[in-house]
């Protein structure tokens, strides 16, 4: 069963916090902010991940990741998310829908985490989507999806971008994070 399992937002940047309910509207969820400009439009309006893939990250890496740490907007389980294909559409119990639109590539803001994750984290961080129906959300809400017809999309990895060594690289991060913690909100660096 494809669930929605958390709903987070923020006043920008990372990480964003989780909420029970939320407001859904062409420009996104209520009371999400973006950083950049080029991320207020409405084919962006929401990011959304698999909670398997967030588990899968932090089982890979080691740094311990919650819903909403890598900037998505909504976390699902047993979607898929990163098999849909533009144009793919996902109906949530309450009335909202969404439009798959494009693949989410990672943001600057993850080197608040780790400098490594951009790389880590390509074709890997989820999709963005357009509000199709806008209306209110609840984490626990049911999820259907529909497809666009163009079947799946293979999951693209670059050479190189895993892990080799999780426990080193948490232990870098780590390390760094308790040393000088940062936080990414400059909208003068692109993502």
């Amino acid at each position: 069963m494809s669930v929605l399992r958390s709903i987070n937002r923020s006043p920008g940047g990372i990480p964003k916090t989780s909420i029970p309910t939320a407001s859904v509207h062409a420009a996104g969820i209520e009371g999400d902010g973006h950083d950049h400009e080029k991320h207020r439009t409405p084919v962006q309006a929401i990011s959304l991940i698999d909670l398997e893939l967030l588990e899968a990250i932090a089982d890979e890496t080691g740094i311990p990741l919650a819903p909403g740490d890598l900037g998505e907007n909504l976390t699902v389980a047993g979607v898929g998310v990163q098999l849909l294909t533009a144009g793919d559409r996902l109906f949530f119990d309450g009335g909202v829908a969404l439009e798959i639109t494009r693949v989410r590539p990672p943001c600057y803001v993850l080197d608040s985490i780790s400098p490594e994750f951009k790389r880590i984290l390509w074709n890997r961080i989820g999709m963005y989507a357009r509000v199709l129906e806008p209306g209110m959300l609840a984490a626990g809400a049911k999820i259907t999806a529909e497809r666009s017809g163009d079947g799946p999309r293979p999951l693209v990895r670059v050479p190189g971008a895993g892990c080799a060594d999780g426990a080193a690289f948490a232990a870098r991060v780590l390390a760094d994070r308790a040393a000088e913690p940062v936080v990414a909100t400059s909208p003068e660096t692109p993502a």
